[in-house]
């Protein structure tokens, strides 16, 4: 699948980061023995390990020569991380993005452009990667009402931005869930509530699209407001993550217990929710009562 070769860059720090570990620990060496090598802390080693970043080309050498890596290895390793660095520039990569992400909620966008499959439970809010302009541009006027213009417009054409990858020539699967709540609102006005509906019903028709509405006759799961995601990646070589939105800051794991928590929380949800063709018929209703 044609994904930001950028969303590659990471997957090569994640390999290499693994091989390495991989190296030291059959060395039988601690991370604290090759921060002391290395001369720099034991976090430092960690998330070279985890795949955050690139050993630099000193600290490459010694850590190869610490674990009497073979040539194969060497040049497995070395090859992992030029290609990685070859890649160029994602449009989520521009000063003004980073500057208005960080985090976990900056990394969310180079995995997002690499999955082959996003499963998503928004809540009280219609699915980021199907907002219209006015529905986002409603939503931030509100939430980002004391940030600077520059700032909020950022945050919308991001925003309007990740929805490419539900329409490249190989795009992946949505499979979204929102509560009857988030069509309801009238966010924006009504007449930027209905075009949003209006463009809902659009999208469902792409055979990638899957939206599913949980109505408030489902009691309690009609109110199971917190956000969250599961993605799924082409290869079984990259682990699947889940991506929850929280108060204290949005935060992946790509921990297999928390990815399936995550999983069955999506299915609960799911077994709630209207069919597909039911869906379309309540986003219809919704719709008419707004005209």
């Amino acid at each position: 699948m044609p994904v930001s070769v950028n969303t590659n860059a990471i997957f090569a720090m994640r390999k290499v980061g693994g091989e390495l570990a991989r190296l030291r620990e059959q060395a039988r060496l601690r991370q604290d023995d090759i921060a002391t090598l290395l001369g720099c802390s034991r976090h430092m080693v960690s998330k070279i390990e985890r795949g955050k970043v690139f050993p630099n080309s000193n600290q490459l050498a010694k850590m190869l020569t610490a674990y009497s890596a073979s040539i194969e290895e060497r040049a497995t390793i070395v090859a992992a991380i030029d290609q990685g660095k070859s890649f160029g520039r994602a449009w989520y990569e521009q000063p003004e993005i980073q500057a208005a992400f960080t985090g976990d909620s900056y990394r969310y966008f180079y995995l997002e452009d690499a999955a082959e499959k996003i499963s998503t439970h928004t809540g009280t809010y219609v699915p980021g990667l199907l907002q219209t302009r006015g529905y986002v541009t409603a939503l931030v006027e509100f939430a980002q009402q004391h940030e600077g213009v520059e700032r909020r417009e950022t945050f919308i054409e991001a925003r309007l931005r990740r929805q490419q990858v539900l329409t490249w020539d190989h795009p992946a699967t949505l499979d979204a869930l929102c509560l009857e709540s988030a069509l309801r609102a009238a966010v924006g006005g009504p007449e930027v509530m209905r075009e949003q509906l209006a463009y809902l019903l659009q999208c469902v028709k792409q055979h990638n699209i899957t939206l599913r509405i949980i109505p408030f006759e489902a009691g309690a799961a009609s109110v199971a407001s917190t956000p969250f995601t599961v993605l799924d990646f082409p290869s079984t070589e990259h682990r699947s993550v889940a991506f929850n939105e929280l108060i204290r800051g949005d935060m992946i794991t790509d921990d297999t217990t928390q990815v399936r928590r995550s999983r069955r929380k999506f299915s609960d949800l799911a077994r709630h929710a209207l069919s597909s063709a039911d869906s379309i018929r309540r986003i219809e209703e919704i719709e008419k009562e707004l005209s």
